[in-house]
């Protein structure tokens, strides 16, 4: 399915143009199953100088999530008819995809009103349980598509924690959307843990949680990169010796089994692919119980030990 405001009905105005009096510019069609929002361009606290000055994976998945919400609370889904005191919905797996044009950016000049970052986002598909949403970012400046998102949520009751049946307003959602070829996740296969895997040690803090009082994705997201720059700078991966945000990720995919919620400890396991050394995976488990499943899927360009950061003087 191809991502086209024109699929729905809205303001044909361009968007650069749309409120000129707000910072943040967003719209969201009549149906509110499509929107798009503008941000005034990426902070110096999303990038991290010591990987080379890149943006840090968990920002991206903020920044997807700034998007979700910007809109959420502007009429997207219906969001505040959707949730109410007794139901919400909670993230079962998101599949992201970067381009090479978020290799580029970079914290020395892409940061500041000069970067304005433009969101587009639609409901790709409504099922009894759950719902998709199809998001893609791009440089307002070039038009450069930055990265992808497909997320699924599950709508839960909140006294049981379980699913629930989706209203049955939310399927005219997907009215304009081709259904032959919907866009939204499958559960992938479970791997299993190696024994002889790396291990690294979490403790789930507030700061970690989000208003659903659990651990909130980005942190999952965090968690593993860490797992992963420890493992790679103690010799535990082929191919990957540095930090890990020092490599292009081009595949994030990440699915849920639990939750964890503070005061939780868990164990992040990571293991790198036996015939793709491309591949890193990762098995987030709280008393050998499966809590996130995660594949990160690099490029091929393993660069140099010489990433420009800081150097100590000490």
């Amino acid at each position: 399915m191809q991502f086209v405001m024109a699929k729905v009905k809205t303001n044909t105005q361009v968007i650069t143009e749309y409120q000129p009096d707000r910072l943040i510019k967003f719209r969201v069609n009549e149906a509110g199953s499509s929107g798009e929002v503008i941000f005034p361009g990426l902070w110096y606290t999303d990038f991290d100088r010591k990987i080379g000055g890149k943006w840090t994976l968990w920002s991206i998945t903020k920044t997807f999530e700034a998007v979700r919400y910007a809109l959420f609370f502007n009429g997207f889904i219906k969001y505040y008819t959707l949730r109410d005191e007794n139901h919400s919905i909670f993230m079962v797996g998101s599949l992201y995809e970067m381009f090479p044009a978020i290799h580029k950016l970079n914290a020395k000049k892409h940061w500041g009103p000069l970067y304005p970052i433009r969101a587009s986002m639609c409901v790709s598909h409504v099922g009894d349980t759950s719902l998709t949403l199809d998001i893609v970012l791009f440089d307002c400046t070039t038009e450069e598509k930055l990265a992808s998102c497909l997320t699924k949520f599950v709508y839960v009751d909140l006294l049981t924690r379980k699913p629930g049946q989706l209203p049955s307003w939310m399927y005219m959602m997907t009215k304009n959307v081709d259904e032959s070829s919907p866009r939204t996740m499958s559960k992938p296969q479970q791997l299993n843990i190696p024994s002889d895997c790396f291990q690294f040690k979490v403790f789930a803090v507030f700061s970690d949680t989000d208003s659903n009082e659990h651990v909130n994705h980005s942190t999952y997201v965090r968690w593993c990169s860490d797992a992963a720059s420890v493992a790679a700078t103690t010799g535990n991966y082929s191919n990957f010796k540095m930090d890990i945000g020092s490599y292009s990720l081009e595949i994030l995919e990440g699915y849920y089994i639990g939750e964890l919620v503070v005061g939780d400890e868990a164990v992040v396991n990571t293991w790198q692919d036996e015939n793709d050394y491309r591949k890193l995976y990762f098995a987030i488990t709280k008393d050998s119980r499966r809590i996130f499943n995660a594949q990160f899927v690099y490029l091929n360009d393993i660069p140099s030990a010489n990433i420009p950061g800081f150097k100590s003087k000490v």
